[in-house]
C-alpha cells in the first residue's frame, strides 16, 4: 500500500471528491474513472492520496511477476488545467513516498496529451516511452451504428447475417439478472480457457472478478446491454460515461459474446451504440493489452483516434 487511502469503505463524500478529479480534465483514458479504479482496486492494490491540489493514484503494475512493482498515474487535476510548478512539487513528494516504501518511482498510463507538460516541467530529467499495448481505441458512435462504406463491408455482412438468421431480444440489465449474467460469463470462460494461451488465463480469471465488481453498479449508472437468443443470454456489454458530468464519451469496459454465433459480436456492439444518448459522440473501447487477435479486431472497426499512453521514469 503506497498512499493513505484505498478504494474500499469509501463514503459518498470520498466518491464525490474522487469524481471531481476524474471529471476535472479531458484525459481520453479508460482508466481515469471511479469505476475503472474500483473494480480493479484489490487486484492492483490501488491506493490514493490528495497531494497539494492533485489526486495521486498508485497501484501494482505487471501482475505476471512475483515481485511487486508499483507505479503512479499522472497526477489528476480538478480544475481543468495544470500548474507546472505544482505538478513538479506533487511528483517530487510522491517520489519521496515511494522511496520510503522501498519502491522505485515510475509514472504509468500517462495520457499522451500530458507528455509535453511533463517534459516542460522536468526536461531531460524525465524519459518517456510510448506503451502501445495500453493505447485506447476511440470510435465515432455514428460509425459503429451505421457501418457505412467499404471499410465496414465485412462487419455489415456479419451483422446482416445475424439479423436475418436469428430471433433475438435486446434489453438492459436489472439487479435481478446479475446472477444470470455471471453464470453466462463463467460458462463462456469455460470454453474460452481452452483456446487461451497459458499466460493470459490468469488475466481472464482476474477479469471475471472485475466484472463481478462492475455488476454491483447495475441500476446505479452502469450502462448495460444484453442479447438473448431463445431466452438465453448470449452477449453482454457493460460500460459507463467517461465523466459523470458529460455524456460525450462512453467507455465500454466489457463486451462478451459467443463468437461461434456469426454476427453476434457485431450485433451487441451495434444495438448498444444505437441506444446511447444523442449527446454521445465517441465510444472508447479500451486497449488491446498486446493481444494480436484483439488488436486486429479493434483496428478493423476503424478508430477515429488512438488515445496514446506513456510511461515516465526520472533520473
Amino acid at each position: 500500500m503506497i498512499f493513505d487511502r484505498d478504494f474500499n469503505d469509501l463514503t459518498e463524500e470520498d466518491i464525490k471528491l474522487l469524481n471531481s478529479y476524474f471529471d476535472g480534465y479531458d484525459y481520453e483514458s479508460s482508466t481515469h474513472t471511479f469505476l475503472a479504479n474500483y473494480i480493479w482496486r484489490n487486484t492492483h492494490d490501488l491506493t490514493w492520496q490528495v497531494i497539494g491540489d492533485y489526486l495521486c493514484i498508485a497501484g501494482l503494475g505487471t501482475l505476471e511477476t512475483e515481485e511487486k512493482e508499483y507505479f503512479m498515474s499522472f497526477p489528476l487535476t480538478n480544475s481543468g488545467s495544470y500548474d507546472a510548478e505544482k505538478v513538479r512539487e506533487v511528483i517530487e513528494e510522491a517520489r519521496q513516498i515511494f522511496a520510503k516504501k522501498g519502491q522505485a518511482f515510475e509514472l504509468s498510463l500517462v495520457p499522451g496529451s500530458l507528455v509535453p507538460a511533463l517534459k516542460d516541467v522536468f526536461g531531460d530529467a524525465v524519459e518517456t516511452e510510448h506503451t502501445r499495448d495500453d493505447d485506447d481505441y476511440i470510435y465515432l458512435k455514428d460509425d459503429l451504428i451505421k457501418l457505412s462504406g467499404r471499410k465496414y463491408h465485412q462487419k455489415k455482412n456479419h451483422l446482416n447475417y445475424f439479423l436475418r438468421n436469428y430471433s433475438f431480444t435486446y434489453e438492459e440489465a436489472t439487479v435481478d439478472m446479475v446472477p444470470e449474467i455471471m453464470a453466462y460469463i463463467r460458462s463462456k470462460n469455460e470454453y474460452k480457457l481452452g483456446e487461451t494461451p497459458e499466460e493470459w488465463k490468469e488475466i481472464l480469471e482476474l477479469e471475471t472478478i472485475a466484472i463481478e465488481e462492475l455488476l454491483k453498479f447495475v441500476g446505479r449508472g452502469l450502462l448495460t446491454g444484453i442479447i438473448r437468443i431463445d431466452g438465453r443470454i448470449e452477449a453482454v456489454t457493460l460500460g459507463e460515461f467517461a465523466k459523470t458530468n458529460s455524456k460525450e464519451t462512453v467507455l465500454v469496459h466489457v463486451e462478451k459474446a459467443d463468437d461461434r454465433v456469426r454476427g453476434l459480436y457485431q450485433a451487441i456492439n451495434n444495438e448498444f451504440c444505437k441506444r446511447l444518448p444523442a449527446e454521445t459522440v465517441y465510444v472508447n473501447r479500451e486497449e488491446d493489452m498486446g493481444m494480436e487477435n484483439l488488436r486486429q479486431t479493434k483496428l478493423s472497426y476503424k478508430p477515429v483516434k488512438m488515445a496514446e499512453k506513456y510511461t515516465a521514469t526520472f533520473k
